[in-house]
């Protein structure tokens, strides 16, 4: 039933998305600084800065797993530290307490 549900969905994003680059097919110029330039359809204009924000948030997404794999196995090498001393401490020899 998901399956269904995402599949309907899917169509329909693509069915508007194809009304939409239709209905605005006329190019459009994207200025940028040093006079640089870029005409193209509007559909297309927008599709790539959306492709360019997607592959941005991965790659900043990425980039923050990377990190906190990093932590994660610095960590447990101190936990497995702290353990192996912790038994080292459990086999002294306990001297007379009073």
């Amino acid at each position: 039933m998901k399956r269904f549900v995402y599949g309907i969905g899917t169509i329909v994003v693509v069915v508007l998305g194809l009304g939409f680059a239709y209905r605005n097919a006329a190019p459009v110029a994207v200025r940028y600084y040093g006079g640089l330039q870029w005409s193209a359809p509007l559909a297309l204009i927008l599709l790539t800065a959306f492709t360019i924000g997607v592959a941005l948030g991965f790659l900043s997404a990425f980039m923050r797993l990377v990190g906190l794999r990093r932590q994660l196995l610095q960590t447990r090498k101190r936990i497995r530290q702290l353990e192996q001393e912790v038994a080292n401490l459990r086999a002294l020899p306990i001297k007379d307490v009073l």
